[in-house]
């Protein structure tokens, strides 16, 4: 149910008739955010420190920036080749008045006409203010699921990378990568669908991607990476900015956390069966955009199993990037509810509504941040 006087939406799962908002929900909600009756799957992930597939529990508000008004604002990076088709415009962050342009990453609310900068935003994600320069802070804690947006390039294309492993140091390459006095070298296991790599088995490219995180500048840049099965290390001619999007599956977040035996599971299955990056998908996607999934269409099983049904025949069409993110994601809601069709697509829903042969980089990070997903413009935690 909607509690408007206390702004959030207070979930129960105890009896089959308890219901949710799919998204925040204030005394001065308008169309664009209105609360929704949507039933929230039961099992998303498991309770921390369980090892069972699965775990009821009662599930807070995930994260949402919200404007001044209170709505939920959506984070947007540059669209692929927008300034191609027409001219870009301008506008100004409402709490800091940075100036931003459609190639820059940050929230808005359409409703308001409100922007915020990735730097405001990182408050209402749980995360400290900006790091004063001189300063160094710890680094978020990026696990399987989670992904990393590379990019834009001139073309304001981003590149999907889907993490797969923790987050770690690697001082041990300091002698081989230039690194500036009080930035750090880390690295994470990573897949992804790209033109020019693929892997030994698949046509997914699974490697160890190497991260410049320098606390002092704010920024993130992929500096190399890691071929599987080999010790060469090969360094980029330039380093390329990254931003990350972090999953809900967090105890910090949702109560419950990604399980990550299932998700590895998924991911391998996945792999297995993948194929090589496709043009024409991406052209799809580039028309389709903002093309995803509404749970307020999806109101009967037999309706949602329909849908699974088309989600899954999705999933045997090449991919683009973003597939790689989205197969995964689903397939691992697939797995964890093996017993049930219906929460499996409940599951879809709430956290991954996006089709991966019809979904860009931008479009995917547009719905995303109004799941529980959140954007951030650095690895500063």
């Amino acid at each position: 149910r909607c509690d408007r006087a206390e702004k959030c939406c207070e979930v129960v799962l105890n009896k089959p008739e308890d219901m949710m908002c799919d998204g925040p929900v204030y005394p001065s909600c308008t169309q664009e955010c209105k609360a929704r009756a949507v039933q929230l799957p039961r099992r998303l992930g498991r309770h921390p420190g369980d090892r069972r597939q699965g775990w009821t529990v009662q599930l807070p508000q995930t994260r949402y920036v919200r404007c001044r008004n209170g709505h939920g604002m959506r984070a947007k990076v540059a669209r692929e080749m927008l300034q191609l088709m027409r001219c870009t415009g301008d506008q100004q962050c409402c709490l800091c008045e940075k100036s931003l342009t459609d190639h820059d990453a940050f929230y808005r609310c359409k409703a308001c006409d409100e922007d915020y900068c990735l730097s405001c935003s990182r408050a209402q994600l749980g995360l400290s203010a900006a790091v004063p320069r001189g300063a160094s802070g710890s680094a978020l804690q990026l696990g399987p699921g989670d992904i990393l947006l590379c990019g834009p390039d001139r073309y304001d294309i981003h590149h999907i990378v889907l993490v797969r492993g923790e987050l770690e140091g690697a001082p041990e390459l300091v002698d081989m990568i230039d690194v500036p006095p009080g930035a750090e070298l880390l690295r994470c296991e990573t897949i992804e669908s790209t033109q020019k790599s693929s892997g030994s088995t698949t046509w997914w490219y699974p490697t160890t991607t190497i991260i410049l995180r320098d606390s002092h500048a704010g920024t993130s840049m992929v500096v190399a990476d890691e071929a599987p099965d080999s010790d060469t290390l090969y360094i980029f001619p330039e380093p390329v900015p990254c931003k990350v999007l972090l999953h809900p599956l967090r105890p910090e977040v949702m109560g419950i956390e990604l399980d990550p035996d299932v998700f590895d599971e998924a991911l391998k299955a996945c792999a297995e069966r993948s194929q090589k990056y496709s043009w024409n998908t991406a052209m799809h996607a580039f028309f389709a955009y903002q093309r995803s999934m509404d749970a307020e269409h999806y109101q009967t099983p037999e309706v949602r199993m329909e849908l699974l049904s088309k989600i899954r025949a999705s999933w045997e069409r090449p991919p683009i990037c973003a597939a790689v993110a989205i197969k995964v994601w689903q397939q691992y809601f697939d797995f964890l509810h093996s017993d049930s069709a219906d929460d499996a697509t409940l599951c879809i829903l709430n956290c991954m509504p996006v089709w991966c042969d019809a979904t860009t980089p931008s479009s995917m990070v547009k719905t995303l941040t109004y799941h529980g997903w959140s954007l951030c413009e650095n690895l500063e935690a």
